[in-house]
């Protein structure tokens, strides 16, 4: 974990973020199991949000939900878009259409956040994680949200990069903490124009061998941050639908979205 982030705020993230990601009620030793904490700790976690009225506890299976508290936070944030559920319908509708992973992602500093995730229901898949941090410069999602800033403000970026070896996320905890590529500037900014054009950003074997992803940007209102969808697999199978996969991006953000 970062030595920048206070243990206590990420386990409540971290226990949101898991609720998220198996949608249905989970006990203490499940949720400790899994994230390697003690379960002394968790259940002293679980019962201070269950105080703070974000967990149900259901003692006859002593398990908890999240409360509707939770589903309300930042229900104002880019309400255009999350408004009568229209991005998870866009998620899910790619989801059946490609049975690839779905991943919803915004910029965070020189990182790009995965907000959203829909797993993949292909034999030959490619897991991503809720929560999975990717490096700004050196990914597709990143590139997508790169072209969206002037030139200027890209190669400052860059340089932010370089200088910092920005880290990329650890596969086993999403922590920023393995050592970053450095990148060239001028081959980004071809990146970026060749990503102007065309649309879409796609990404091979970058960050993970033999993964990819093709990025899209949603529309977004003046203001608003800007959000990338994605679909993220195996290179092989991206690379050989690569055309049907834009196009059904295209048309579900066209259905979904307007």
């Amino acid at each position: 974990m970062s030595r920048d982030v206070v243990k206590s705020a990420a386990r409540v993230i971290h226990v949101l973020e898991y609720f998220d990601d198996v949608r249905r009620a989970a006990s203490v030793s499940e949720i400790a199991e899994h994230h390697d904490w003690p379960i002394s700790s968790t259940s002293v976690l679980m019962r201070s949000l269950v105080t703070l009225g974000y967990l149900d506890y259901e003692a006859g299976t002593r398990t908890y939900m999240p409360t509707t508290r939770v589903a309300l936070l930042g229900n104002w944030i880019q309400a255009n878009l999350f408004k009568d559920g229209q991005l998870m319908h866009l998620m899910e509708w790619l989801s059946e259409k490609t049975g690839e992973t779905v991943v919803l992602a915004a910029r965070n500093g020189l990182g790009v956040h995965y907000i959203q995730v829909i797993q993949a229901t292909n034999t030959m898949r490619m897991s991503v994680r809720l929560g999975t941090v990717r490096p700004l410069c050196w990914s597709g999602s990143g590139w997508m949200l790169l072209s969206t800033l002037d030139d200027d403000t890209i190669r400052k970026l860059a340089q932010r990069h370089n200088a910092d070896v920005a880290p990329v996320a650890s596969p086993e905890t999403g922590a920023l903490s393995l050592p970053g590529k450095r990148v060239d500037i001028a081959e980004l900014m071809e990146v970026i124009a060749d990503v102007r054009a065309k649309g879409y950003a796609f990404s091979a074997n970058q960050v993970t061998a033999n993964g990819g992803l093709i990025a899209m940007l949603l529309p977004t209102l003046p203001g608003d941050k800007p959000l990338v969808i994605g679909l993220a697999g195996l290179t092989s199978v991206l690379e050989a639908n690569l055309d049907r996969f834009v196009a059904l991006l295209r048309e579900g953000i066209a259905l979904h979205i307007g």
